[in-house]
């Protein structure tokens, strides 16, 4: 092994060059876990493709230059480099540009502020108002956060003037402080160094190789004006006098390791960087021809950024080469030096052995042969796991304490169990090395360390940007027209401006943001309401009765769901965990908790009805399957509808694979079946020798009879309609009902959201998932060419969708003239069901490369290979069909492109904001924020009426939610969480957000609106503790903002509706029946009575002649908090 042998000879390291970034991760993560002593560092290639139009990904630029900075640095210590094929070929900046241009902090060292935010810039990074990714920094007052990729957590630097206070690690998500330290590095995030030097030998070099006339393009302007482009690293040989080679940077004592298929991996590489070379090229000469050449591509020489075949072999003639071979299997007669173990978990799946005791026996007998054996596991439990195993078995002499350790002999038959994630054991001369999967299958420890939050995901959808139509829950709908300070008696307040029919505004203090809230809904069906009119109560009034009937009606479904008797359905462990470990993949830790979820519901005899929200390819088959499992061990029948015939046949091939040798029924419906087997399904459906039923709304018909109908599953629940839907509900009314959506309209997330429906969420990647890139672009011809290239460069497939069966000649035409000789298949909904089936089976087997098609292939399609979609026309899409297309690419380890192509100049209200809800929305496991946006731009419609996605068009989404909830608690009796009230609080001290304490509007904006929703002491509290941390000490106006909050909600608490106060004293006016027990009220007044007097209308004087602003502030906060405790 790599780690032995440096070990044994501490004169050599080793230079492993290794096929692809997969590998990469793998192999050395693996030997940082059996060797964490021995200095290693990786180095990726850029994740993009060679004279892209876009830049490599932060974390990708991140990871190569703090290697680069390692391997300068630390190079005599530094024994291992992997580095993959694409990253050797690759050459790169002068490395001591890198370690030249960091920068030590230290507490107490003096740092302005302004020259330090130029270097941020020119070492690469962005401004943002929250640092969340790496290569962001953020400025507030003397606080400067900044996430460098040298550190796994960003960090915050404190300064008390120019001089550095404190110096903290921060948590992205709450964006709270972690820990303390006392220095820290800042590295560059991006390899070009915006140096004077390297922008004036940019500017140079781009004129002398394109000519005077370059200096018009926009990279040219840009870079001149310090400023980057998306695509630019494509150009970074320009930066400098020479970009090297990672040969010129180690020496003779490296040993150089070249992976199996080496030569073929190199040569295929380099064929790809002279395609894509060339296809500029072509381009680019064609555009000097027609004298065009203004913002065109402009190609750089393949050798200023890559090495030749010739070079890298030049190289390796110079250093020691060992080439490695794929490992052979045990049962192989060649005695080779390494070999698989064999795996006991697959022997006892095809021959019926005691798979345990095969191990134990394997494990004692190369302890006997005094074999060194290592049992890799995957994480603690696992090897907790296996200890007690062992222990039970008579194997005690376990270490579970080292890593791996080197000895000629194993002390005294010795296991080591490490902690290490390999996949399949080997072994090499003496030494045994068993992985956890070999035993158990991927049965044990099945969490994934990728872990998204979407908790934020509707906030994201709900906050204000100017223009946006409000509502007020006493005026009705305005239009936001920004956050404004105003000055009344040299007391400053910000308020919220809201315009109104006729141009009316209104201005709200921020202390009372709560009673505005997004409107939702049709820009086109949105009208102002007029200041003072009774137009508004009286809509609002008519609502809140409609809506009352809404509720009963919401609480009889619920209650006779919750009334109605499913059958429980259960299996026996044994069975269930054989049945799922020959699932192929490790879940996600949410596509565990979200199958718990779901087997939970089964379990009990109330009928499940529960939305699986998650992305696509993020395993929701998956969990339908299990369940479907559970349920046919239960002896019911199992339905899946899906919205099309494709993604009904594709679902049945997947129940086929994962039910083989399970000797369960699976019948499929739809148009595609023949009517000799549409006739023996129907009788084998009605008779119950059909088990699983899958197919379109044809299993609706009234010819399908289930004879023991136990687990309804719906998926992609958005394409169908309402009497689809009725037919539905009345098939399952005692059924277990399963739904399956990525971006689930809007009516359905929002009975989610209500408690209606019970809501999971599938919010994590899986393995090895890399987010789709998003291009909104115009539709030309140069950029559809250049598209479709990239991906045919690579092997790979493209999908070209239209909005229209009429579009699809025009496009085949075109698509034609530009890509010569290019197998193109057709399909959409008007075609044969034969001709559909065979079309998408050569598109599946690679016989066709280029799929045009109408929506047809929206849903749930999973063909790895094609990694390329164009949606033509875009903005007559919905923004849930856009989504869903966008999911049709991106499903394996490949990264995949998403064109988005636009004809119109100018987009329609919604369009526009559908294309700026898709496009922002670029990371994985977006599906469920999409659908928030989707409710914020369209409604959600009534919920239990017909129209599908109508419009809450009277008061708005959130005011309609509100009153709904309170309407659906008063029925049942429960205390409202709403108040039908908000507390005035009129006291005349400033209380507002400072801007030079939070300069970004959009995050100011953003506190107003958290502190508005804070409903505890513990809340403020925590408050508090953020605000200094993130912005540093609290100015005095946020501190009194903060007090009348407080008061606010004591007087919630208390049952004020008012507070007037003066220099005199003040005035606290109460609600009708306030929340006070009278007794305690009586005796408060009585200790009291010196200051405190209560009128007949109840209104409470307090007597007091203030000295101050403050004194007042504070005095009034005392006794409203006082009175809380009072509460009856």
């Amino acid at each position: 092994m790599i780690g032995d042998t440096l070990l044994i000879d501490e004169n050599i390291s080793i230079f492993y060059i290794v096929k692809d970034e997969k590998k990469l991760d793998m192999i050395s993560s693996q030997f940082k876990s059996m060797y964490p002593h021995i200095k290693s560092i990786n180095i990726p290639a850029w994740d993009c493709m060679p004279y892209d139009n876009v830049s490599p990904s932060q974390r990708i630029l991140g990871k190569r230059i703090t290697s680069f900075i390692e391997l300068i640095e630390d190079y005599d210590n530094t024994r291992v480099i992997f580095i993959t094929i694409n990253a050797l070929i690759q050459k790169s900046v002068p490395l001591n540009f890198l370690t030249k241009n960091k920068i030590t902090l230290k507490i107490n060292d003096n740092l302005i502020i302004n020259s330090f935010i130029n270097f941020l810039m020119t070492l690469g990074y962005k401004k943002s108002s929250s640092v969340i990714e790496i290569g962001e920094y953020a400025l507030r007052g003397g606080i400067i956060d900044v996430f460098t990729p040298n550190y796994n957590y960003p960090i915050r630097i404190d300064l008390f003037g120019e001089e550095i206070e404190s110096i903290k690690f921060f948590d992205v998500l709450t964006q709270i402080s972690k820990e303390d330290i006392n220095k820290i590095e800042i590295i560059p995030i991006s390899e070009i160094i915006m140096t004077d030097e390297n922008i004036n030998n940019f500017t140079v070099k781009y004129r002398k190789l394109f000519g005077i006339k370059s200096i018009e393009d926009e990279i040219y302007q840009l870079v001149k004006e310090h400023q980057r482009i998306n695509g630019l690293e494509h150009w970074i040989s320009l930066f400098y006098d020479e970009l090297k080679s990672i040969f010129e940077i180690i020496d003779k004592k490296y040993f150089v390791l070249l992976d199996d298929a080496f030569e073929e991996t190199l040569q295929s590489r380099i064929e790809d960087i002279n395609d894509y070379f060339n296809t500029r090229y072509i381009n680019y000469n064609q555009s000097k021809k027609n004298k065009d050449t203004l913002n065109c591509y402009k190609p750089i020489n393949i050798s200023d950024l890559y090495l030749s075949t010739e070079q890298i072999e030049n190289y390796l003639k110079k250093k020691t080469v060992i080439r490695l071979s794929v490992l052979k299997s045990a049962n192989e007669s060649n005695n080779l030096n390494s070999v698989k173990v064999k795996n006991f978990w697959l022997e006892r799946k095809s021959v019926d052995i005691d798979f345990i005791s095969a191990f134990i026996s394997y494990v004692k007998k190369k302890l006997i042969n005094k074999n060194k054996v290592i049992i890799a596991c995957k994480s603690v439990s696992n090897r907790q796991k296996i200890y007690e195993l062992l222990n039970n078995h008579g194997i005690y002499n376990i270490n579970i304490k080292s890593n791996y350790f080197i000895d000629k002999e194993p002390a005294n038959n010795e296991i080591s169990l490490m902690i290490l994630n390999i996949s399949s054991g080997f072994i090499i001369d003496n030494l045994v090395v068993i992985s956890d999967q070999d035993v158990f299958g991927k049965l044990i420890n099945r969490k994934s360390s990728q872990k998204k939050q979407l908790s934020a995901a509707l906030e994201e959808a709900d906050s204000f940007n100017l223009g946006d139509y409000l509502v007020h829950k006493d005026y009705g709908v305005g239009k936001y027209n920004g956050l404004k300070t105003i000055n009344i008696n040299k007391i400053s307040q910000d308020c919220i401006e809201l315009i109104y029919m006729a141009d009316d505004k209104l201005l709200l203090p921020v202390q009372n943001i709560d009673l505005v809230s997004k409107f939702s809904g049709k820009l086109s069906e949105i009208t102002l309401d007029k200041l003072g009119s009774k137009n508004w109560i009286a809509k609002k009034n008519k609502v809140k009765n409609k809506i009352r009937d809404m509720a009963e009606a919401l609480i009889r479904i619920a209650s006779k769901r919750k009334l109605g008797a499913a059958k429980k359905l259960y299996c026996s462990d044994e069975k269930y965990e054989s049945f799922i470990s020959k699932f192929p993949f490790y879940e996600t830790q949410d596509q565990i908790d979200v199958i718990n979820d779901v087997i939970e519901d089964i379990n009990s005899d109330k009928p499940m009805d529960r939305l699986v929200c998650g992305d696509v390819g993020f395993g929701k088959t998956e969990v339908a399957i299990r369940a479907s499992y559970i349920a046919i061990q239960s002896n019911v029948q199992v339905a899946l509808i899906a919205p099309t015939t494709l993604l009904a046949r594709q679902h049945f091939e997947s129940y086929l694979d994962r039910f083989k040798n399970e000797n369960i029924n699976i019948v499929h419906i739809s148009r595609l079946t023949s009517k000799q087997y549409l006739k023996s399904s129907i009788s084998d459906i009605q008779s119950g020798k059909a088990n699983i039923i899958i197919g379109t709304h044809a299993i609706l018909s009234d010819k399908i009879k289930f004879s023991n109908l136990g687990l309804f599953i719906i998926d992609e629940e958005q394409r169908f309609g309402v009497s689809q839907k009725e037919k539905i509900k009345n098939i399952t009314s005692n059924v277990h009902i399963l739904t399956l959506t990525a971006t689930p309209i809007p009516r359905t997330l929002h009975m989610s959201l209500s408690g209606i429906k019970d809501l999971s969420i599938i919010a994590t990647a899986p393995e090895d998932r890399v987010p789709v890139r998003t291009f909104v672009i115009n539709n030309n011809d140069f950029n559809i060419k250049e598209g479709i290239k990239r991906e045919l460069n690579r092997g790979g497939q493209v999908f070209c969708i239209v909005p229209r069966i009429k579009d699809i000649d025009s496009i085949k035409d075109k698509i034609e003239n530009l890509i010569d000789n290019i197998s193109l298949g057709i399909i959409h909904g008007k075609m044969n069901s034969n001709d559909i089936e065979d079309t998408m089976s050569r598109f599946c087997d690679n016989k066709i490369k280029i799929l045009l098609s109408t929506t047809i292939i929206e849903n749930g399609l999973d063909i790895p290979n094609a990694n390329t979609i164009f949606i033509f026309n875009a903005d007559l899409f919905g923004l849930s069909q856009l989504y869903q297309l966008k999911g049709r690419v991106g499903r394996s380890n490949k990264r995949a492109y998403a064109y988005y192509l636009l004809d119109r100049k100018v987009l329609s209200s919604d369009a526009e904001k559908r294309i700026q809800a898709i496009q922002s929305l670029e990371g994985l496991g977006a599906g469920f924020s999409l659908a928030a946006h989707d409710l914020d731009i369209r409604g959600a419609g009534n919920l239990l009426g017909e129209e599908q996605s109508g419009q809450i068009k009277e008061v708005g989404l959130s005011l309609y939610q509100k009153l709904l909830s309170e309407a659906v608690n008063d029925i049942k009796g429960e205390k409202s969480t709403y108040y039908d009230w908000t507390p005035q609080i009129n006291i005349q001290v400033t209380a507002l957000i400072p801007e030079n304490y939070i300069a970004d509007l959009s995050l100011r904006l953003q506190i107003y609106r958290r502190i508005g929703n804070i409903k505890s002491y513990k809340m403020f509290e925590q408050f508090e503790h953020e605000m200094i941390d993130r912005f540093g000490l609290i100015p005095e106006e946020f501190k009194n903002l903060i007090s009348i909050m407080m008061i606010k909600y004591d007087c919630l608490l208390v049952g004020v509706n008012r507070i007037d106060s003066g220099i005199n004293g003040a005035i606290i006016e109460f609600i009708d029946n306030p929340y006070l027990d009278p007794e305690m009220f009586i005796d408060y007044l009585n200790t009291n009575s010196h200051y405190l007097k209560m009128k007949s209308d109840k209104k409470l004087v307090i007597n007091i002649k203030w000295q101050s602003s403050q004194e007042r502030l504070l005095e009034i906060k005392r006794i409203i908090n006082n009175l809380s405790s009072l509460k009856r």
